[in-house]
């Protein structure tokens, strides 16, 4: 496998799926050796080989406190239009992440010799030309998912064409392409012009028990927002619907906990609709720290403009939180205990936050099915269906 990110040293969902698919194919019976940046992570293994291989000394000095797996990546990629180009572009025209696919695939040829693999799965875009480079050195299969497009990226905006060229790139020349949701599935297909037949769908997953934390209620009703604080998640949404719900309900808290490129732009945001006193930004959530924030919340919103899956919901119903999801959303194709807003509609996420708020007999029902709703979305089910996938090409 071939990833930029497994816990500690994460962004998001995508580390998340790194790292629990992994562990349960690991649990199956599956060798894994998982190559990613060198890091200064402290990354337990559970079965997992780590394979670190050097990126940037930035990245090599990035410990739990600090990790920044994507720190100025999307300035250090450059257009690779077959994966052969790496090795017969002049040297000074190669940039980082070039050098480091290189690195990549060599090291995945000298370990193929002495012990053959039967696959090669790549997640994300910024790993896709090395695990095609390896495939050309040794002829094993590539399996690549995708997590989020361009596209979901881009949110409101034209997609960057350097990321896309990449990821038709991945659609072109991987033997499979794992989406993450039907959503996805028909964006590699229309947007990046993979063949259907290549494309299967296997949602994430979630480990309830993770997540089981006692839910304690606060004198003033709280409304979460956790994810990163980007363009593609909405968070602007979320704040436009605050100061909706504030309107209409007194004695709410709002939080939007994560990091990113936005946060200091939502923080003016907040004081420039008078909502600033009601909204906390506690920044980074450690993993040990995220199911109590859960618990203690009584909403969940995601109101994402674009969004493959979003991880984040599940776990927030694994805590027992009722959540607001927009219909952009591809979580919402597996779950049904939820209520559902364009993400644009502040008028209906305020709607539907204040129906949670308001009535402790739907936040019940919503916190109750919602629990038992996602035991069917484990793991073990995601490594299974991803298997299978293995079993078409491998």
């Amino acid at each position: 496998m071939l990833g930029w990110e497994f816990p500690p040293f994460m962004s998001g969902g995508l580390g998340v799926h790194c790292e629990k698919l992994s562990h349960a194919l690991a649990e199956q019976g599956l060798e894994i050796d998982f190559y990613l940046p060198k890091n200064g992570c402290r990354i337990p293994s559970n079965g997992v080989n780590i394979v670190p291989v050097y990126y940037s000394q930035q990245h090599e000095r990035m410990d739990e406190r600090n990790a920044d797996p994507y720190y100025r990546l999307k300035n250090e990629m450059s257009l690779v239009s077959r994966p052969k180009e790496l090795l017969t572009k002049p040297s000074g025209s190669l940039k980082k992440i070039d050098r480091y696919n290189i690195r990549v695939a060599r090291e995945i040829r000298q370990r193929n010799a002495r012990k053959r693999y039967d696959l090669i799965h790549v997640h994300g875009r910024f790993n896709v030309a090395g695990a095609l480079l390896a495939k050309h050195f040794t002829g094993v299969p590539v399996v690549w998912t995708v997590h989020s497009t361009a596209f979901d990226e881009a949110a409101e905006f034209e997609p960057d064409p350097l990321q896309l060229a990449t990821e038709k790139l991945g659609a072109r020349h991987s033997d499979r392409v794992i989406a993450v949701s039907r959503l996805t599935r028909s964006k590699i297909i229309g947007g990046l012009n993979a063949p259907p037949r290549k494309v299967s769908v296997v949602y994430n997953g979630i480990n309830s028990a993770d997540f089981s934390a006692t839910r304690r209620k606060h004198k003033n009703k709280k409304v979460l927002f956790h994810g990163r604080l980007t363009g593609q998640k909405g968070p602007k949404y979320f704040l436009l619907a605050a100061k909706k719900v504030m309107e209409k309900t007194d004695g709410v808290e709002f939080v939007m906990s994560g990091k990113g490129n936005l946060g200091d732009n939502l923080k003016a945001f907040a004081k420039s609709l008078r909502i600033k006193s009601n909204v906390s930004f506690p920044g980074f959530v450690s993993k040990r720290a995220l199911p109590s924030l859960y618990a203690s919340s009584d909403v969940f919103v995601l109101p994402s403009v674009s969004e493959p899956f979003g991880i984040t919901v599940l776990e927030a119903m694994a805590a027992g939180t009722p959540v607001v999801i927009s219909k952009t959303c591809g979580v919402g194709e597996v779950i049904r205990n939820c209520l559902k807003a364009d993400y644009w509609d502040a008028d209906a996420i305020a709607e539907n936050v204040c129906r949670v708020l308001d009535n402790e007999r739907l936040a019940q029902k919503m916190s109750e099915k919602g629990r038992r709703e996602i035991g069917r979305l484990s793991w073990d089910r995601v490594s299974s269906d991803t298997i299978k996938v293995y079993g078409k090409v491998a």
